[in-house]
């Protein structure tokens, strides 16, 4: 009878604690890279960054083959884009052409299609789970 009370008294209390956040992770794989050199700079935005270019997390790293994978964790399960970009000069920012063309290799996520500016949110968007998430980006 004792063991019933205490099993009740240890339900009760955790059912006051707070559920613990699932953290995912998402792992972006670029494909498309011509020149194993430089450094690829991603960035992971939800909704309400995306137009206004504020990432949600960003990474970068250095490129040292054709096939560069960049992972994101701790990430709460959700909808999320990807902006991301090959700096092959190493200055940092994005080489950008007349009429602000990228003149350095860049991609979305859902390899979301460019039309006089980048894509929309809801182009780009995928569901990060629980499980996690992969995206396969392709450069332009």
């Amino acid at each position: 009878m004792k063991l019933n009370h205490t099993l009740v008294a240890l339900l009760s209390v955790a059912a006051l604690l707070p559920a613990s956040a699932s953290a995912a992770e998402l792992t972006v794989k670029v494909e498309g890279v011509t020149a194993p050199t430089g450094t690829m700079f991603v960035a992971l935005f939800t909704e309400d960054g995306w137009a206004g270019h504020e990432a949600y997390q960003g990474a970068k790293q250095a490129v040292e083959d054709a096939a560069p994978t960049i992972v994101f964790g701790d990430l709460e399960p959700g909808r999320y884009g990807v902006k991301l970009f090959h700096d092959v000069d190493g200055d940092g920012e994005l080489a950008l052409g007349e009429y602000g063309i990228p003149v350095e290799p860049y991609g979305f996520s859902n390899d979301a299609p460019v039309s006089f500016g980048p894509p929309s949110f809801d182009s780009a968007a995928f569901d990060v789970t629980a499980d996690g998430a992969i995206q396969t980006i392709t450069l332009r």
